[in-house]
């Protein structure tokens, strides 16, 4: 039997897959003010490269569970603006089920125009 691609065609034994599967879009999961409380929390444990990558675990989600490739948007320092950080390693934890621990890179926002850089000040 010929050995197919997780797509359906046909290819040699080694040659690699190229299989085009549309890859998840990142969601955006708000810890930023206003969004902190009894089960929708996180702490830092560790901060390294200055803030560029932190240790981070949580609780809770928006509706949808938190993945690698996801964005946070965490409360900055002085609470009343919020920046964002990309998920790059996680754990889900068993109990609570919302709970997690992951790294996270710093990912600043772009924007388009200054207005609309203003506006999510």
């Amino acid at each position: 039997m010929e050995p197919r691609s997780e797509a359906g065609e046909s290819r040699t034994p080694n040659e690699p897959s190229t299989s085009t599967a549309t890859e998840r879009t990142p969601v955006t999961h708000d810890f930023g003010p206003g969004r902190r409380f009894w089960g929708h929390d996180y702490s830092i444990s560790q901060i390294s490269d200055n803030g560029q990558r932190l240790r981070a675990s949580g609780w809770g989600h928006d509706g949808t569970l938190i993945r690698p490739g996801d964005f946070l948007l965490l409360e900055a320092r002085g609470g009343r603006r919020c920046t964002r950080y990309r998920v790059d390693t996680l754990e889900h934890c068993m109990d609570p089920v919302d709970m997690w621990h992951a790294v996270l890179v710093f990912d600043p926002r772009t924007y388009a125009t200054q207005g609309e850089k203003d506006a999510a000040r």
